[in-house]
């Protein structure tokens, strides 16, 4: 073996030029699996803290849905307007979470979509641009158990105002949206102010004038959309339609069910069917008001104190999450619940699918850019091999065999192979180290996935160096064996003939 070591490294000196085309070759694939690995990680990362760090913690918990997956941004089905499931036997769901084993912390939650509306004669005309404005602002509500929900996730910081706190009415914003809001409504807002709210729902539209009590800002903005806003759990049930029907019986008086015995339907109609009484003949006008005012008038079902949608939790430690997360599932199934536990991806539903497409079409231009790679290399070494046709017929000539030839081009391949992709490497390092220090700034909802972040954050691990120069390896050594094969196929007596 140091023979042939030796015998490589010699050849490689002294072919140069090839040695150099397919050296560059192997460290670009080499620097730019780095890079690509870096991102995907910085990407993977920023996603998952976000999700971990704001939104779901490292267990969520939710209904099943037979229309599709469910997520914090409702159920990813076909038709795209499937409602997203109540968490059935709450409370026992609720009890077997806090019961289990390494899970430290739970709160509940339930999200909704709703629109900030506005009338159009209460906005001057501005003729800036000459150009409509929507009629509507979008937010993504998170209605919220004030009472253990602060105490779950510490991500945000408080601009103006207080956190919601346990039945207290009204909106939390964020400061960005805030200041479009104000904008799009032509007035000032802050703490205090209301905003009109219409939610969605299965049974229709429904209505809200709510106060804001609180503007935030988050720590880690991430990928963490702008029109978050945290709300009051029993205005997002009634906005959404989380309603349950009542069971209870009826208890009918004698004279109340005297008409279901009578045999004639036209005697329904005698004067002695008719009951009357005496009616006031003066309205209170401002005892009505006050009457219709109220949520009761305005939303006649009631909300179900106990709907929530989802239960998110945080354990003791990052190694534990799947055990947590198996057990739960496992108590479900013995208990009959239909609910399922899962971790921040789950939660993370289309944004942590966008990390994935990411990985895949990373994983198909690495796919691409190494076939080209190899034919590249493949194409040089087949030069290489042809001008070496009078040395191989030489060495074979004088008693080195198919094998011995074989492993010496071998040697040289993955040399040339180690020593590129180390170098093209160590570049994929720099450059990474590069990006992280120009603190380059994501400008649009892409780039916030991509960079995992408000800014480019690339992080190369140890793990992403040893698979860049594995490959890279890999693909210098299939890469000559199709030139040494064509090159072993000649006769020695014809090779040593060869100039």
């Amino acid at each position: 073996m140091p023979v042939i070591l030796r015998m490589a490294i010699r050849n490689i000196r002294e072919h140069r030029s090839k040695s150099l085309i397919i050296g560059i070759l192997l460290a670009l694939g080499a620097m730019i699996l780095v890079v690509g690995t870096a991102f995907i990680n910085a990407s993977q990362e920023g996603i998952r803290s976000t999700f971990s760090d704001v939104y779901t913690g490292d267990i969520f918990i939710s209904g099943i849905s037979s229309e599709g997956p469910v997520s914090l941004f409702g159920v990813t089905s076909p038709s795209g307007m499937a409602q997203t499931p109540i968490i059935p036997d709450y409370e026992k769901v609720l009890s077997i979470v806090k019961s289990t084993p390494h899970l430290a912390k739970a709160s509940s939650l339930a999200t909704g979509f709703a629109m900030v509306t506005r009338e159009e004669s209460s906005v001057s005309q501005n003729a800036s641009n000459n150009r409509a404005q929507p009629q509507d602002r979008f937010l993504f509500l998170f209605g919220i158990d004030a009472a253990s929900y602060w105490d779950l996730f510490d991500a945000i910081d408080m601009v103006a105002g207080k956190k919601l706190q346990p039945g207290q009415e009204g909106l939390m914003i964020n400061e960005g949206q805030l200041a479009k809001l104000s904008a799009w409504l032509e007035k000032p807002l802050g703490v205090g102010d209301t905003l009109l709210i219409q939610g969605f729902s299965s049974i229709g539209f429904r209505l809200r004038e709510l106060p804001i009590v609180g503007v935030f800002s988050l720590k880690n903005p991430g990928t963490t959309p702008e029109q978050l806003a945290y709300i009051d759990i029993e205005s997002l049930r009634i906005m959404s339609g989380m309603t349950v029907g009542a069971n209870e019986p009826i208890q009918l008086k004698p004279e109340e069910t005297s008409m279901l015995s009578i045999d004639d339907a036209d005697s329904l109609f005698d004067e002695d069917m008719l009951v009357t009484s005496e009616t006031s003949t003066h309205f209170d006008v401002n005892a009505i008001a006050a009457e219709l005012s109220k949520p009761s008038a305005i939303d006649p079902l009631k909300a179900d104190e106990g709907s929530w949608q989802f239960i998110v939790g945080k354990v003791d430690s990052p190694r534990n999450i799947n055990r947590v997360i198996d057990s739960l599932n496992q108590t479900f199934v013995e208990e009959g619940i239909q609910a399922v536990a899962g971790n921040w991806q789950t939660a993370s539903g289309p944004y942590g699918q966008s990390v994935d497409v990411v990985r895949i079409i990373f994983a198909v231009a690495i796919i691409i850019l190494s076939i080209v790679a190899i034919i590249i290399i493949m194409n040089t070494f087949l030069i290489s091999v042809i001008e070496r046709t009078s040395e191989i017929g030489t060495m074979r000539a004088i008693g080195a065999g198919k094998g011995f030839v074989q492993r010496m081009f071998a040697a040289e391949a993955v040399i040339l192979a180690i020593v590129s992709a180390s170098i093209g490497a160590g570049l994929g390092l720099l450059i990474t180290a590069l990006l992280r220090a120009l603190q380059i700034e994501a400008t649009n909802p892409f780039f916030l996935v991509l960079f995992g972040g408000t800014y480019m954050n690339p992080v190369a691990t140890t793990g992403n160096i040893l698979m860049a120069i594995l490959v890279m390896i890999l693909v210098g050594f299939i890469a000559h064996l199709y030139p040494v094969s064509l090159a072993l196929k000649i006769q020695p007596v014809q090779a040593m003939q060869e100039e």
